[in-house]
This record gives C-alpha cells, structure tokens and sequence, in this order.
C-alpha cells in the first residue's frame, strides 16, 4: 500500500462513526390459540400469480410472533438501502424496517402490471405503475418516521408493510427473535409494532460491552 493510500484510510477512519459494542436481543411472544389464516384467493393474472397467496398479516408460530419491528428509539442508526420485491404477485419481504433517510426501491419480477400504492395513514405517499417484468423504480428516500402500508391497485390481495424506524431496528423471524448490535451504552426506549396488534414499548438498559435482552408479549 502507498503512503497516499495509507493516508487515505487513515482519514477515513477518523471520519467513520464511533463502533458501539452493546447488543440487544430477545423474542417476541403471542398469548392464546394459534391463528389459522385462510389464504387469500387470487382473482385474476392466475398464470403469474397461482389461486392464493398466504396471508402473513398474523403469523405465529409454537407461540412465537413473526414479522414484528423492534426499533431502539433515539439510539444512532446509519440509513439503508432496501428493495420491495414484487414476486408472484406477492411482496417481499412483507414487512421492512427502515431508519429515517433510507432509500426504498420498488422490483416487479412478474410478467403483469402491478401499481404499488404507500400509504400514511390515508395519505398517498408514493404511486407508482410497474407494468415491466425487471422493471425496478428509483430509490426513494424514506424521511418521515412511522408505518407506511403497501397495497396494489391491480392485485387487492398484495399486501406489505415499511416501518421508518427512529433508531436501528430488526424484524423477527419465524421463531420471533431479533437482534440488535452496535448500540451505545444508556438507557433506551424500546418499541415492538405489528401491523394488526399495535405497539409495546419497554426500557431497556444496554452495555457497553455484551448484550441485554427485552421480550415483548402480545395477545
């Protein structure tokens, strides 16, 4: 390596944020019977898009909730760079979290026009026909905090979910776990969302080394 190159990532590191070494993890828990969705029937484009599609709105699993957002409110989050995949008339993922000042990209793979449709609370936040299988939008910049529901005005059945988060944040997995590294030691408030049971939130005390641990339950 050169001294100019030497040079250059010494300045580079000087400039990188701070590296955080707490950690906080835990699982999201749902109380009662375990919910049997009906799948939801598909109307038309069957070839493109099958009979049914799943509906992910409440999936649980063993007691374990899926598909919920665990954000660290206030904690520093570097923005991300997220697609919204359309895959068999279906989105994918069904639910993405987003720090404030991500950008989201909007991907149709199938061979049928789909109009994807955000909306905050009533409000249109973005509109977009996609009537190109590869066709992929341009990033759009995700500024305001809180839950944006998309829908598609071709396919009622599609369905997804981007929380822009006020802090780092993840989404549990099947098993309902989540993980969340790189935070600074403190005290945090820690909220748990899910598109149909609302909001939890807990303090959670996080170290600067190893990891604490939150649970949240809903019914």
């Amino acid at each position: 390596m050169s001294a100019r190159e030497i040079g250059l990532a010494l300045a580079l590191a000087a400039c990188a944020p701070p590296a955080f070494g707490g950690e906080l993890r835990g699982a999201v828990t749902y109380a009662g019977p375990e919910p049997r969705l009906a799948p939801r029937p598909v109307t038309k484009d069957h070839e493109a898009c099958g009979q049914d599609q799943p509906d992910e709105s409440l999936l649980v699993t063993g007691g374990r909730l899926a598909n919920v957002v665990v954000q660290v409110k206030g904690a520093p989050a570097s923005p991300a760079a997220l697609v919204l995949a359309q895959d068999r008339c279906r989105y994918r993922p069904h639910v993405l979290a987003a720090p404030v000042g991500s950008t989201l990209v909007l991907e149709n793979g199938d061979p049928v026009l789909h109009n994807v449709h955000g909306y905050r609370g009533r409000a249109t936040a973005f509109n977009l026909a996609m009537p190109r299988q590869g066709q992929r939008s341009p990033p759009r910049k995700l500024d305001r905090p809180g839950p944006v529901r998309v829908a598609c005005d071709v396919h009622g059945w599609m369905a997804a979910w981007v929380l822009v988060s006020e802090g780092p944040a993840a989404v549990t997995g099947k098993d309902g776990s989540f993980a969340i590294r790189g935070l600074p030691a403190g005290t945090w408030t820690v909220t748990a969302w899910h598109e149909r049971l609302g909001e939890r939130t807990a303090q959670v005390t996080v170290p600067a080394q190893g990891a604490a641990t939150a649970s949240f339950r809903f019914e």
